[in-house]
């Protein structure tokens, strides 16, 4: 493995490419010519033993908040998108390897026929040896933006910095196409970023990179030799980092180096405490279809004290509207009957000697909308 050319500021770098750059000038789906001029690039720098990874969006085929926003489960839609993300990431592996770049596609949902699946000290492996690493489907949950998948991936790789290539050229005091009047940000502080609301990536993210002390570089990935550029402290862009450097790019891989290491399985311990923490808070959400979950929080006055209602009885899905539960004890019927009426779920059961039918009514229109909002509530408490 060579290493990198000496003008190179970084040797392990992820970039983060949004789904709408690969649209290219089309209003949605893939342009072949825009992912073989983004794989042109990154080839030159694997080329000269920069080892890279990527997390491309799914934005360009499909957004799940947007389809959520139109009425669809925000959890099913999300999923949706991962899909497209993988779909992009199949697209970048065909360019690279079209140009003879080994590449590695790792999924976090598992698809063995397309995909690797995701294995930390594998995916080190493929960028020692010089192979491209793309990094799909997020992080394998719902409710968690690629960007929050990009940053994880760039602490768990040991990146260097972690490259955002969007359509503009860095970080603006607004909109540029709607504002000539806009500045770029040559430096930011990952307190700036946070502060102000500068959308450069989610909240989340940007924490993550602030306590991992990696550097995030904001570039337009569409200007040719761009990422070569960047990687050199040449051409435009904006720097996001410690407010300890106020100089762009200079020393910044002394500045990394000196910086404490993060404890990557605490991070990872974490987002699997959240993630875990709301699949629970989903399971009870009544989203029109049978989910045994959606009883958890029923408890039943069960032989002196409280019990669970799986404590007492089998629960289970026979259809796709419809719960049974099954009381071990016929004396405990009326009890369970009267806890999941008490439980405020808005389900009435139906008693079958000691079975208990439960009919799971459709949404309507307006509960699909306060899902949606009490799903981002979940999200945000995470």
């Amino acid at each position: 493995m060579p290493n990198p050319s000496s003008g190179y500021r970084y040797k392990r770098v992820l970039l983060k490419v949004s789904g709408e750059v690969l649209m290219g000038d089309q209003g949605f789906g893939i342009d072949i010519g825009t992912v073989e001029s983004v794989a042109e690039a990154v080839a030159r720098v694997a080329r000269q033993g920069v080892e890279i990874c990527l997390v491309i969006g799914g934005g360009n085929i499909f957004r799940g908040v947007s389809k959520a926003a139109a009425g669809m489960e925000r959890t099913t839609a999300d999923y949706m998108g991962m899909l497209a993300t993988v779909m992009n990431a199949l697209a970048m592996q065909g360019a690279l390897e079209k140009m003879g770049v080994q590449t590695r596609v790792q999924s976090a949902l598992t698809m063995n026929a397309v995909a690797e699946p995701y294995i930390r000290r594998r995916a080190l492996r493929h960028l020692e040896k010089g192979r491209v690493v793309i990094f799909a489907a997020g992080v394998g949950a719902p409710f968690f933006t690629t960007d929050s998948g990009a940053a994880l991936s760039a602490a768990e790789m040991g990146c260097d910095a972690l490259l955002k290539g969007t359509s503009v050229d860095g970080v603006y005091s607004a909109d540029p196409k709607k504002d000539p009047s806009a500045t770029r940000y040559e430096t930011l502080t990952y307190h700036d970023v946070l502060a102000k609301d500068l959308r450069v990536m989610d909240a989340s993210a940007v924490a993550l990179m602030r306590d991992s002390g990696i550097p995030i570089v904001v570039f337009s990935i569409r200007e040719d030799d761009s990422l070569e550029k960047v990687l050199r402290g040449e051409g435009a862009f904006t720097v996001i980092q410690s407010g300890a450097r106020s100089d762009a790019l200079t020393n910044s891989h002394e500045s990394e180096t000196d910086m404490a290491k993060p404890d990557l399985k605490t991070y990872r311990d974490r987002m699997d405490k959240a993630v875990s923490a709301l699949k629970d808070e989903f399971a009870g959400l009544r989203t029109g279809r049978a989910n045994s979950g959606l009883l958890d929080p029923v408890q039943v006055e069960a032989y002196g004290s409280t019990s669970p209602l799986n404590a007492v009885a089998a629960i289970s899905v026979p259809e796709p509207r419809m719960i049974t539960v099954n009381v071990w004890d016929r004396g405990m019927v009326v009890s369970v009957e009267k806890a999941i009426r008490a439980a405020g779920l808005g389900l009435n059961p139906i008693v079958d000697g000691q079975m208990l039918r439960i009919p799971v009514p459709p949404l309507t229109e307006e509960r699909r909308k306060d899902l949606v909002k009490l799903a981002g509530k979940y999200a945000e408490q995470q």
